[in-house]
């Protein structure tokens, strides 16, 4: 009972810790345009143009953020971070049914 009592303990407080720690979205748009510059040219315009056609999104989940960059309909770079940590990456494209 005291070990499943303390493995409680210290889940509560990694959770809590990931809870109060998200980077925000300014965090991530600049993880998302250093990632973006590095990677791609189509990438890096669209992460700079963002603010002025807003096409991005920022999402806020209980244990950590999202925060993505579209091109059109399709995401180019998409971002995570957690704990004052982004990971950003550049999505697969979606494959396309075939009409057959």
């Amino acid at each position: 009972m005291l070990k499943f009592l303390g493995i409680a303990v210290i889940m509560a407080t990694l959770l809590g810790g990931a809870a109060y720690t998200k980077p925000s979205r300014d965090d991530l748009h600049a993880a998302a345009s250093d990632f973006a510059g590095k990677t791609t040219f189509v990438g890096s315009v669209a992460t700079d143009l963002t603010g002025l056609f807003g096409n991005d999104t920022f999402d806020d989940y209980i244990f950590f953020t999202r925060y993505r960059v579209y091109v059109g309909k399709d995401a180019k770079v998409d971002c995570f971070g957690a704990f004052k940590q982004t990971t950003c990456s550049m999505p697969k494209p979606q494959a396309t049914p075939s009409g057959s």
